[in-house]
């Protein structure tokens, strides 16, 4: 079995980046964003609406969101 060091990894991933983002950017390039074809179902898009809602009520009881205006608000990432 063969042994490779991480930094020979990373010399390799630093080597090979630029040649590899471009070749991913050009073939994205006529439609760079991926588009969802299936619909989401009633019950999937009310899930993700009470996912977003309590993740949105625990930033802000955790103090991480802002009310700053009546349409705008400060979100805190941090931690």
């Amino acid at each position: 079995m063969r042994s490779v060091k991480r930094s020979q990894v990373n010399d390799n991933i630093a080597d090979n980046r630029k040649k590899v983002n471009a070749m991913l950017y050009k073939e994205r390039g006529q439609n760079p964003r991926i588009r969802r074809f299936r619909p989401r179902s009633a019950d999937e898009r009310r899930a993700l609406t009470e996912i977003t809602r309590a993740s949105v009520e625990r930033a802000k009881r955790e103090g991480k969101m802002k009310m700053i205006g009546k349409r705008r608000m400060y979100y805190d990432p941090s931690e």
